[in-house]
């Protein structure tokens, strides 16, 4: 069995390394007229069949066209597909906590939460704790035989998550000697250096094949400032000239120079004059400290960017530097920013089977994978109370401080000598096993059956943290009987003591912090998380009954599936004693228990306009403890009109379930500025809001009458607390999808391969946070009877909002729609062949509603994430034993905003962006493969905007940089 199983393996490798889908058929043809083969799987079906025509638009990727990239992540290449784009990767994670280093694929922009991605067919433990998407990290890319991407009528054949499609990376099962590979990547500017190794064995016996290897690589970090086109600025301001919303004239410009927060020193700065911040506060009233601890005038290096006629300074708070002439400020232009997450990860994986007899075989895998990283920030960075009776305070800011009337001032700090940077270290460590059975019944059936299991475990260590109480009391130094002590005051800030076990600390000019400072003070934190996952599936498969155009073919599953995650965050963290970071301990776990089945039925063959026509439908029921019962279904129509042209039909619903994270995450406090509540009578006097009637209407059936205001403490309070949570009443999001697609391979251009699909998704009930929104939100609604007036509590006797909670509703609208195209050519060129490929995505519609609401509507389609055009054009040259490959990646001109007017700003626009690469591959011996390339050759720089000429998300920001490698096999 296994080896007739491997001749078509060998077909469908053939028509991979062509990077064509199309001549599939052909192919597999080829192949038959050696040897009978067995029916085949292919991604969006777990019918086998005969041939790789399926009713849903499959995109391959060889695992060859990775090396011919010269990348050693599947998401790098997976970014550059224009049905993709990047999840998260670390080039979009240098300031990310829990998510620094990741690397996950998002199909469709719909988000790597609904994008499925399977292994071999199977899904894989999630790269998150509390997430469901996949860290592609932990894929061996040695291993990697393809990568088939499938939409339309995905989550009917492998479950819920499958809303934008599926990518299915099917591994080498066996491989037959020993292989190493070496790479390395060196980009012309310093930093963000890749350097790769793997080496990979097996066998293939008679009745044992199996395939180990082991990967490694490490990615080097790059600051921003290493970059010739960062330092060379795009940044905006504060228009001066603008005087009204109503102008004509934009409100923000271009500066395009250097700047700096005008406060948040090293040693501490402060302003002596109280009241909105104004072009007097900081041109007269602001003071920083020398070296020594003297004041001294603030220094704005080469001064202050203008802001003449701005009616808000603070909008302008910036001044220009450079080496030269730093000024005060820290947080100066690039400041402990960077562009690369830096990534070290090990993967050790080994797939096989033993052949039993020859109708039934036994599989197993084993993947186990740890990965570093490692996000940067600046230091902690706090605005101190420092009253007037101080200890700590000096002649000359005494002297400030009266003459202006001020009993106590707000010293602005940030030192990275004090407490250090903080840095987020990020360790994952993954298991997954599976061991499985595999067979033949009789001549017809056939059976799959497996049970997996996998965990990551996820440590993360805060560094350069603070215990902020701590530190606010340890600056509350005064002198108390001849020593200068922490104070304890009463409620009218009266010293009425010593705070026992506190060491007093002088922030003002500060650089360094004694050591009994730092053990009271500084800190370091630590959380734990684990996430597990239990699988239990059994697939069996084959023909039901003949019908004059060729036989029913059906497959039947029943899985069981378990997920569960916890955290445990330490006694600061847990407690809100740090600077920035407060969390709860996590515990959450689903069950899912699945059922589905799919049916392809021929319905014609050999006919006029009809070489075949099947009938393919699915069904999945899925029963989860948390969400209850749901299902997905799709029917689809596969047509070959002639023997030059195909057509496929499919229309299905897919769901998208909750993540644990969404069910779970504990409560955490959070807080917001701002007393606003929409049933107060001044607001509603006030207001000019279409919903002005709903909102009347509501707040008196929510009990409050009119001319009803809250009480004077609440109006005179300050931030409104709240609470970050998980929703356990959240339900499945529901999607419709259609796709229309149609394949011509014309006979008179021979090589040539052209598909067109159409499709279509929209997303009801999406996942949506919302926070203290959800008050205007419930009162504006129609009626209270809507998701968001559960999200805030008021007092009962007062209607005081006393308390709101962020945390998903189901109440988003989605839709997305679009047009991909895919040609292939292949021809004899000299003395070699020629191989084509272009593969683009036209963007018809992007939209998102919130809430439902029609004001709330929103167009994304030619935005900077969502342009109209992405494509995609590979051309591979072959001759003896060598190959050239050029890549072109294109991205389509956009806008930042759809909704932008001239009174906006004056850089809306985003022109298009294309990079070229270039590959070339050879063998010095039959063994040894070399290979070298340069990525990026035109040295393309994100376009020159202020939106856009950092961006690292959708542009290259690395810069020209030359890959080489070699491979060796024995």
């Amino acid at each position: 069995m296994l080896k007739k199983l491997n001749l078509i393996t060998a077909a469908i490798n053939a028509v991979l390394i062509t990077g064509t889908v199309g001549a599939a058929n052909a192919f597999a043809q080829e192949a038959t007229d050696v040897k009978p083969v067995e029916r085949i799987q292919v991604t969006g079906s777990k019918i086998k069949r005969f041939n790789l025509t399926s009713p849903t638009p499959v995109t391959v990727i060889g695992g060859v066209e990775m090396e011919n990239a010269g990348i050693t992540n599947v998401n790098d290449l997976l970014a550059e597909l224009p049905q993709a784009t990047v999840g998260l990767s670390p080039e979009t994670t240098t300031s990310f906590i829990y998510a620094s280093g990741l690397n996950t694929t998002d199909l469709r922009g719909l988000g790597s939460e609904r994008t499925l991605v399977l292994v071999n067919g199977r899904r894989f433990v999630a790269g998150s704790v509390g997430s469901t998407a996949v860290d592609l990290n932990n894929i061996p890319t040695t291993l990697i035989e393809r990568v088939e991407i499938a939409t339309g009528g995905a989550a009917a054949v492998y479950g819920a998550d499958a809303v934008a499609g599926v990518v299915n990376i099917i591994t080498k099962k066996s491989f037959d000697g020993i292989e190493i590979d070496a790479s390395t990547i060196r980009p012309e500017q310093s930093g963000g250096e890749q350097n790769f190794f793997s080496i990979t064995g097996g066998m293939e016996g008679d009745k044992l094949s199996f395939v180990t290897s082991f990967n490694y690589s490490k990615t080097d970090s790059y600051d921003k400032l290493s970059r010739d086109f960062y330092r060379n600025p795009v940044t905006s301001y504060a228009n001066p000239a603008n005087k009204s919303g109503t102008d004509g004239i934009p409100e923000r410009v271009v500066l395009g120079k250097q700047s700096t927060l005008g406060y948040y020193s090293e040693g501490g700065d402060f302003f002596s004059k109280t009241g909105s911040l104004t072009d007097d506060h900081y041109n007269n009233h602001h003071w920083a400290f020398d070296n020594s601890g003297n004041v001294k005038a603030f220094d704005y290096g080469l001064g202050r960017v203008e802001n003449s006629g701005v009616p808000n300074a603070s909008a302008n708070s910036r001044y220009y530097a450079d080496t030269n002439n730093p000024g005060d400020g820290i947080f100066s232009h690039g400041y402990k920013s960077y562009f690369q997450t830096p990534l070290e990860r090990a993967i050790l994986s080994t797939y096989g089977t033993y052949e039993i007899n020859d109708d039934h075989a036994a599989t197993f895998d084993f993947t186990w994978s740890d990965s570093k990283a490692t996000s940067e920030s600046s230091p902690a960075f706090f605005a101190h109370t420092i009253r007037r009776d101080n200890a700590f305070i000096r002649d000359d800011m005494a002297k400030i401080m009266d003459a202006n009337g001020l009993d106590k001032v707000t010293l602005r700090q940030a030192n990275e000598n004090l407490w250090g940077d903080r840095a987020y270290q990020q360790d994952r460590a993954v298991i997954r096993a599976s061991l499985g059975f595999e067979g033949i019944l009789n001549d017809d059936w056939g059976y799959s059956t497996y049970v997996q299991y996998g965990r990551i475990e996820q440590d993360t260590l805060w560094r350069g943290e603070v215990l902020e109480q701590n530190l606010v009391n340890a600056i509350d130094a005064v002198e108390l009987n001849g020593q200068i002590v922490c104070a304890v005051r009463d409620a009218d800030g009266n010293v009425t003591g010593e705070r026992e076990g506190c060491v007093a600390f002088n922030p003002m000019g500060a650089q360094s912090a004694s050591q009994a400072q730092l053990n009271y003070i500084a800190t370091n934190a630590t959380r734990t998380a684990k996430q597990d996952q239990l699988v239990i599936a059994a697939t069996f498969d084959g023909l039901l009954f003949e019908l004059p155009a060729g036989a029913v073919a059906a497959a039947f599953t029943v899985e069981h599936r378990r997920e569960s995650a916890e955290t445990h965050p330490d006694h600061a963290m847990q407690n809100g004693l740090i600077f920035g970071n407060s969390s709860l301990p996590m515990k959450g776990d689903i069950d899912v228990n699945e059922f589905s089945t799919e049916i392809s039925v021929p319905l014609l063959v050999d006919r006029f306009l009809a070489t075949d026509l099947t009938f393919e439908t699915a069904y999945r029921y899925m029963d989860y403890s948390v969400t209850g019962g749901d299902d997905a279904w799709k029917l689809s129509l596969n047509w070959g009109v002639t023997d030059e042209v195909r057509v496929r039909l499919n229309r299905s619903k897919s769901v998208r379930a909750p993540s644990l994270s969404d069910l779970f995450t504990p409560s955490s406090q959070t807080f917001n500025s701002g007393r606003k509540d929409p049933c107060r009578a001044d607001e509603i006097t006030s207001s000019g809001s279409e919903y002005k009637a709903n909102v009347i209407a509501n707040c008196q059936a929510d009990g409050l009458a009119a001319g009803w205001m809250p009480t004077a403490n609440w109006q005179a309070a300050g931030s409104l607390p709240g609470f970050v949570q998980g929703n356990q009443a959240l339900k499945n999001e529901t999607s419709n999808d259609y796709t229309i697609g149609l394949i011509y391979t014309p006979e008179f251009i021979e090589g040539l391969d052209l598909t067109l699909d159409y499709w279509s998704f929209e997303i009801e009930g999406a996942i949506q946070y919302f926070g203290r929104d959800s008050v205007e939100l419930c009162y504006e609604s129609s009626s209270l009877d809507n998701p968001f007036c559960s999200n805030f509590v008021r007092d009962e006797q007062t209607g005081d909002i006393i308390n709101y909670y962020q945390r998903p509703i189901n109440a988003s609208i989605i839709a997305k729609k679009g047009l991909d195209i895919e040609t292939a050519y292949r021809t004899e060129l000299g003395n070699g062949d020629l191989a084509i490929k272009l593969t683009a995505t036209y963007l018809a519609e992007d939209s998102e509603n919130p809430t439902g609401r029609t004001a709330d509507f929103r167009s994304n389609v030619g935005e900077i994430a969502d342009p109209r055009w992405k494509g995609r054009f590979n051309a591979i040259y072959s001759h003896d034993d060598s190959s050239y490959i050029l890549t072109a990646n294109y991205r389509h001109s956009s806008v930042e905003s759809n909704e932008w007017n001239i009174e906006d700003n004056n850089y809306n626009d985003i022109p298009s962006y294309t990079t070229f690469d270039f590959m070339y591959k050879t063998y010095l011996l039959d063994e040894l493969q070399v290979r070298i390339g340069v990525n990026n050759i035109l040295d393309r720089a994100p376009p020159r905007n202020p939106f856009t000429y950092d961006d690292g998300e959708f542009f290259d920001v690395k810069g020209r940089r030359l890959s080489m490698g070699a491979k060796y096999t024995f």
